[in-house]
């Protein structure tokens, strides 16, 4: 919420300067995400009167102007403006001044005649994007005095970040009333006083509220005799500084209350008004309206209307309609304080696509109390600011039967919670700033009574609290805790995930962060059919509604959004979660970390010193090979749909599939429209966690020689080789060392569909190994593979 920091002033004293109180207010839960002048410095302009206003002899679309700027001088200044007339009160830049624009205003000829300043408008001042025309002022501004101290634009802007548990605060008033608690300070109430015709506003109008869960409470009240017209600078320029167009005195009101007490209100038309009536009602089948922003409405029938004896309108809490606002004809007016359920009108802004400041405030759930404080307060403005005639009483339907909280507050537990001793006496006077209401029901125990506004605060801790955020959270004292050695620290899936980013950030990939929700056919575009997703009730867009299988699709997006914006290489990774549907949806569904990998384009960016070659399988291999640990792990030729049939594998690690990786399917590419071959990889993370961490053996350099022997097989030509490393380092035992793959080959004078496969062996043990040892294990080694897999002697 944008507070003005004098508008504050006028509820409460304020000893702090705007810095220190935007930090008060931080530290006390209201955090100020920032602090923005309200205007621009603006020296050397000042108020000025148009005494005289000729046409310019050489430009019929110029004229000279004789400006008064009180004890700066007279000014003879050439403007363009089409409405700048004689007698009127104007914003005068004068020589030396510098605009926000960085326009520097300096005496200049326009046609032959010499002009000594600059007649300015709203946007050449920094002040709105009005360029119609200069800035007309009111009449009793004094000629010479600066701009900015003449209407008060030394003032800065609060935005005060207000959580949904605290509707009291999205008003000035409700910020007021926590500034003047923090400074021990009164709160100081805006005025109620207005006077009253002797006919009752029951004799002129009737309200029926169909639905009274949906609104609890309803309050009404008529004034005639209504001059429209502009509000008053100071209102003008204070709905500004709170991001709110002026529009008339009359709208302009109900919207300077709202943001002023939190409640918002709404000003019909009263001739307007079928009946004479309101009616609050749900929408009916097939119902429409026009709103304020001139679109037509569907309306459902969960909607809830504000109308008349035959028409909706009003969206309750949402928009009013387009007929029947407040127009410079109106001259009677109903004025609606209202409140609304929560739910309804949070729903009926969504559906709709409407959001406004009045359902901001309706959806956190604002107090029914305040409709009549509010209604009052906006009768009395447009009393003096409009020149109404206010009818007697107010019209009241109200069915919110809130009764207060009432809370016992043991002092003891203060100290206990708090591990610290807060005064007593300190403690109430907090609470009773802040509106509670304390009664000592016995020397070491409170009843304290809630105030409607505050449906936050249920238990004593709540009420402690808001002691400790008041008396000051700088205020308790740092400890640590008597026993650190066993707390804290990160859990097992952090560190192996922080381990991996380390590793392929240091291998030239970079990390993605991707949405966990995606389309709803991304498995039927992985080529993986028949895999339910869960999908959202309320998904933020329509590529985003269900709930992930697998990593994939985000990153071939990002390969294919890349390859379309003419970049020629990607290497991303990304490790997050995945979710699975649970038996029933009244559990939490399987939720699985998983890492991803995709490499597509080049292997490296140009370079003159390396030859430009694209990523291929065995790039995409030796990756894997850098990240899995381990000798436990079995690699094998995979059958996974997302990935080509000829050139994809998998891990496998206790039976169960924990990696597949592959060059990816071409229809995959072409779902994703991705061009050339993408290299992926997905790696169940849960699964091999036991596998990270190892500490490290330690190994002595050898002190006896190794010996090193070769085999070449010929084997089938889809034997998978890893299967026959797998088997030979069972086969070799304890003095084989390392198995080392040098050649692959086809051809003749091979046999068809075969393939040679040739292995280097390296024996070593802590003694010298004899040549008869070696020649058994080589026979072994022989024998094994021609038992399993039909292996010969090449």
């Amino acid at each position: 919420m944008l507070v003005s920091y004098k508008w504050l002033q006028d509820y409460v004293q304020i000893p702090w300067e705007p810095e220190e109180l935007a930090q008060r207010l931080t530290m006390a839960g209201l955090e100020v995400e920032g602090i923005t002048p309200l205007a621009p410095e603006l020296p050397r302009v000042f108020i000025g009167s148009v005494n005289e206003v000729v046409k310019h002899p050489q430009a019929d679309n110029l004229k000279i102007c004789s400006v008064d700027v009180g004890e700066q001088g007279t000014y003879s200044i050439v403007c363009g403006a089409p409405n700048v007339a004689e007698g009127q009160t104007v914003a005068v830049a004068l020589e030396g001044a510098l605009l926000p624009g960085g326009l520097e205003i300096k005496p200049v000829e326009l046609r032959g005649i010499p002009s000594n300043g600059m007649i300015c408008s709203q946007a050449e001042l920094g002040l709105s994007d009005d360029h119609a025309g200069i800035w007309v002022l009111p009449e009793d501004l004094k000629s010479g005095t600066a701009l900015v101290e003449a209407l008060d634009l030394d003032d800065v802007v609060l935005d005060v970040s207000v959580y949904a548990n605290r509707p009291d605060c999205m008003s000035v008033l409700g910020i007021a009333r926590e500034v003047a608690a923090l400074t021990g300070g009164e709160l100081n109430l805006p005025s109620l006083q207005y006077d009253e015709l002797e006919i009752a506003v029951t004799e002129q109008a009737s309200v029926e509220v169909a639905d009274k869960e949906r609104c609890p409470r309803y309050t009404a009240a008529l004034v005639e005799g209504v001059e429209v017209g502009e509000s008053p600078l100071w209102m003008q320029l204070r709905l500004k500084a709170a991001g709110m167009r002026p529009i008339n005195n009359v709208v302009d009101i109900t919207n300077y209350v709202m943001l002023e007490t939190g409640q918002p209100l709404h000003a019909f038309d009263f001739a307007y008004l079928d009946g004479k009536r309101i009616v609050v009602r749900t929408a009916q089948p097939g119902e429409t309206m026009e709103t304020l922003d001139e679109t037509t409405r569907e309306l459902s029938p969960e909607m809830l209307l504000i109308c008349d004896a035959k028409q909706p309108r009003c969206i309750a809490g949402v928009m009013g309609g387009l007929e029947g606002e407040v127009s410079g004809e109106t001259k009677q007016v109903l004025l609606e304080a209202a409140n609304f359920a929560p739910v309804s009108v949070r729903r009926t802004s969504r559906a709709l696509g409407l959001s406004s400041e009045s359902s901001a405030r309706f959806e956190k759930g604002i107090d029914p109390s305040g409709t009549v404080f509010a209604s009052k307060r906006a009768l009395h403005l447009l009393q003096t600011l409009a020149q109404a005639k206010v009818y007697r009483g107010h019209i009241d339907i109200d069915s919110s039967q809130h009764e207060p909280t009432v809370i016992e507050l043991q002092l003891a537990e203060v100290d206990q919670l708090l591990g610290i001793e807060v005064p007593a006496e300190t403690s109430r006077e907090i609470l009773e700033r802040l509106g509670f209401k304390v009664e000592e029901i016995a020397s070491d125990r409170w009843q304290v009574t809630v105030p409607s506004g505050r449906r936050d605060v249920t238990i004593s801790a709540d009420l402690i609290e808001e002691i400790v955020r008041i008396w000051g959270l700088e205020n308790l004292p740092s400890t640590l805790p008597a026993d650190t050695s066993s707390s804290g620290g990160q859990s097992k899936r952090m560190d192996v995930a922080d381990h991996l980013r380390q590793i392929l950030v240091g291998a030239g990939l970079q990390e993605a962060l991707t949405y966990s929700f995606g389309r709803v056919d991304n498995n039927d575009r992985l080529l993986r059919p028949n895999q339910p997703m869960i999908t959202i009730q309320n998904p933020i867009s329509e590529d985003l509604v269900a709930m992930r299988h697998s990593l994939l699709p985000s990153l071939l997006n990002a390969v294919s959004l890349n390859a379309s914006r003419q970049q020629s290489r990607v290497a991303l990774f990304e490790i997050g979660a995945n979710y699975r549907q649970s038996k029933s949806l009244q559990e939490q569904p399987l939720e699985e970390l998983q890492l991803a990998l995709v490499l597509w384009g080049t292997r490296h960016p140009t370079n003159w010193a390396l030859a430009e070659q694209d990523y291929d399988f065995y790039d995409l291999k030796g990756l894997l090979e850098l990240i899995l640990p381990g000798n436990e792990l079995i690699w094998e030729q995979g059958t996974n749909p997302s990935f080509h049939p000829g050139r994809q594998g998998r891990i496998v690690y206790q039976g169960q599939e924990v990696v597949v990786y592959g060059e990816v399917h071409p229809a995959v590419l072409r779902n994703f429209k991705v061009p050339g071959r993408v290299y992926a990889a997905e790696l169940k993370l849960e699964a091999i966690l036991e596998l990270f961490g190892v500490t490290p053996y330690f190994h002595s350099l050898p002190k006896y020689p190794a010996v090193d022997r070769d085999l070449a097989f010929i084997v089938d030509r889809q034997q998978a080789v890893g299967e026959l490393m797998a088997e030979l380092e069972q086969l070799g035992g304890d003095l084989l060392t390392k198995i080392t793959l040098f050649d692959l080959y086809e051809g003749k004078p091979i046999p068809a569909n075969k393939k040679s496969v040739a292995f280097s062996f390296r024996f070593q043990a802590e003694r010298t190994l004899t040549d008869g040892e070696i020649n058994a294990i080589m026979e072994r080694l022989i024998t094994g593979l021609s038992a399993r897999f039909g292996a010969e002697i090449r």
